[in-house]
């Protein structure tokens, strides 16, 4: 029987870095962000860089082509 895996750094760390917000605790992203680019949804991957939900890094323009960008989230609006 498989023993759960609760270690900290297991969610949205890697090697101790996170990122943080202006007031010095970790930036509130959703799980699911849309793009800055591309406007396809983005999430994170397993090494906390922000992959795009398709699992492609570098952007798409509306035709399928690539373009020069990679995953990014959009800023979260505040409410």
């Amino acid at each position: 029987m498989h023993e759960p895996t609760t270690r900290a750094a297991a969610v949205g760390q890697r090697d101790g870095r996170a990122e943080r917000g202006e007031d010095g605790g970790r930036a509130a992203y959703p799980r699911v962000s849309p793009c800055l680019h591309c406007a396809r949804p983005v999430l994170r991957d397993n090494d906390a860089r922000w992959i795009h939900a398709d699992l492609s890094y570098v952007c798409r323009d509306p035709w399928g082509g690539l373009t020069a960008t990679t995953a990014e989230p959009s800023p979260t609006p505040r409410t």
